[in-house]
């Protein structure tokens, strides 16, 4: 499942904050994975301003073979971080041709109201520390619209939200994005990136006439509990109007 490389995976992680690594996921489960989502049932969905499918969410335990995928990703991060790690939040994205993608954000560094009218600190509610992987379905490249990375924010919450639009969304104010290096990922099959949710991402619209398709998991450390059933559960009774989900496109 992996290479020799673990340390070189430690040093990008720490200095960058992202790192990809070609080849983690086996081609075959990805077939298999792929049949579970188009099965799957008891599953949040959404679509994008021009009615294209944009993503998938609460599905990672939604077939074995997604079972199976989750447990290898845990054991991936589980041997380069050195800890365990446990899943928060899942999603498949699917962006067809001509899907929307979206403007450049942090994960998780935003206010919402939840039901009782009280501001809650997006992510920050649950725990400080979160980190992305984001599996290959489909080669993605430049042209559909693959991930732009850029090198991790240092700061909590506080710090980042000064960068961000306030709006709801944790989209990054265009001064502060002009100042950053993206770095265009490009992926084959199976391949994965792991990132820091500090990391400032975006991509693009999908120009090919071939879909885009993603997971994008993210975790957190497991000797602090699991936030799953709650973070879906604020999520759902969220007063917000503005979404990532549904107006984040570029």
């Amino acid at each position: 499942m992996l290479d020799n490389d673990i340390k070189k995976y430690r040093e990008e992680i720490n200095t960058k904050g992202f790192v990809r690594i070609p080849e983690a996921i086996s081609k075959e489960l990805i077939e298999y994975c792929i049949e579970d989502i188009q099965k799957a049932t008891d599953i949040d969905t959404y679509y994008d301003q021009n009615g294209f499918l944009r993503r998938i969410e609460k599905l990672y335990d939604k077939g074995q073979s997604l079972i199976n995928l989750n447990n290898d990703i845990t054991k991936i991060l589980s041997i380069i971080f050195g800890f365990d790690f446990v899943i928060f939040k899942d999603k498949y994205n699917a962006k067809p041709p001509n899907g929307e993608g979206f403007f450049a954000h942090y994960d998780g560094v935003f206010y919402f109201i939840n039901e009782s009218n009280k501001q809650e600190r997006g992510w920050y509610k649950y725990t400080d520390y979160f980190m992305n992987v984001l599996i290959a379905l489909d080669k993605c490249d430049e042209e559909n619209g693959t991930i732009e990375l850029s090198c991790a924010h240092k700061g909590g919450f506080d710090k980042l939200l000064q960068n961000t639009k306030k709006n709801g969304t944790p989209d990054i104010i265009e001064s502060v994005e002009k100042q950053l290096i993206f770095e265009s990922v490009e992926l084959n099959v199976g391949d994965v990136v792991i990132f820091s949710n500090t990391c400032p991402h975006r991509s693009s619209k999908n120009t090919s006439d071939k879909s885009r398709r993603t997971l994008y998991y993210t975790y957190t450390k497991q000797l602090e509990g699991s936030y799953y059933d709650q973070y879906f559960l604020d999520k759902k009774n969220s007063k917000n109007k503005s979404s990532k989900s549904l107006s984040g496109e570029k």
